[in-house]
């Protein structure tokens, strides 16, 4: 293949955005991406994904987006404003339920920088389980290895650590960002090479709010369409006007349970990354 046709090609599937262009943030699900996405989509050298999570390198999450191209879930990209093309897809650690996603990444021949949130895994289990009880095909239960593996952050870290640098990848603590966001997003832009911007507002975004999967739909879908005197109240206000089921909360045998399922798991993150999994109740 002459050099010329093989560049027409490379354009087509990547675009105008340069390979080292892209910023991923790969989870971990009920952690805190989808603040992180909205405090970084302020600054002007990022442009964030048309829809927060694509899961363009995802097979199983049914909120995947048909894009023909990766370049395609950013149409605002602009070489001569934007440094980054950001997006927030929490399939992209999910594994083994999503199998290959860093291979993919690789394969299609990106350069991007990773970001990656953690959690207190007992809360981040009871958070995620919560936020899908009542859905439509959720089939769960609190203890299942589905919702534990997503808490196995060594594992997901280090399918990504055999392909791709330790100096693209940042790790940041979920109660960190809620505490100091502002001293969390000093650290994001230094590892970005970008100049703080910070957003004018702060606080956790997409919580779990105790409520039915189908109750969060309907106030989602309707939320374009309330009256002028609804719009600036914030959505923990609104939901009060809805009747709260109560939150399921791991029982003690429960928690012993995923602490024996995590702890392997968890000693090595503090051994390979330096995460001080001790905060959390884990010790050697």
């Amino acid at each position: 293949m002459n050099a010329e046709r093989k560049t027409t090609l490379n354009q087509q599937t990547h675009g105008s955005i340069p390979d080292d262009a892209y910023l991923l943030i790969i989870g971990a699900m009920k952690c805190g991406t989808t603040s992180l996405f909205s405090y970084l989509s302020v600054h002007p050298q990022i442009c964030p994904a048309s829809v927060k999570e694509p899961e363009f390198f995802s097979n199983h999450q049914r909120h995947k987006k048909p894009f023909r191209h990766y370049h395609d879930v950013w149409p605002n990209f602009d070489g001569s404003v934007h440094r980054y093309a950001m997006e927030a897809s929490t399939g992209y650690t999910k594994y083994p339920w999503e199998s290959g996603v860093p291979e993919k990444i690789r394969d299609y021949g990106i350069k991007p920088k990773f970001i990656y949130l953690m959690r207190n895994p007992f809360d981040r289990i009871e958070s995620h389980f919560n936020f899908n009880y009542g859905k439509k095909g959720w089939k769960f239960d609190i203890c299942d290895n589905h919702l534990i593996s997503i808490s196995n952050y060594y594992l997901q870290l280090e399918r990504y650590r055999r392909l791709f640098s330790v100096r693209d990848m940042l790790l940041l603590d979920f109660d960190e960002l809620s505490r100091d966001p502002a001293g969390v997003l000093v650290r994001v832009y230094r590892f970005l090479g970008l100049d703080p911007f910070p957003p004018a507002n702060y606080g956790i975004k997409n919580p779990t709010l105790g409520l039915p999967w189908y109750v969060r739909k309907t106030i989602y879908r309707l939320s374009p369409y309330y009256p002028d005197f609804l719009k600036g109240l914030s959505k923990n206000l609104l939901v009060r006007l809805v009747q709260k089921r109560k939150r399921r909360v791991l029982s003690a045998e429960e928690r012993q349970y995923i602490r024996e399922q995590l702890k392997d798991d968890m000693l090595r993150l503090k051994a390979a990354y330096g995460v001080p999994v001790q905060k959390w109740g884990f010790t050697g």
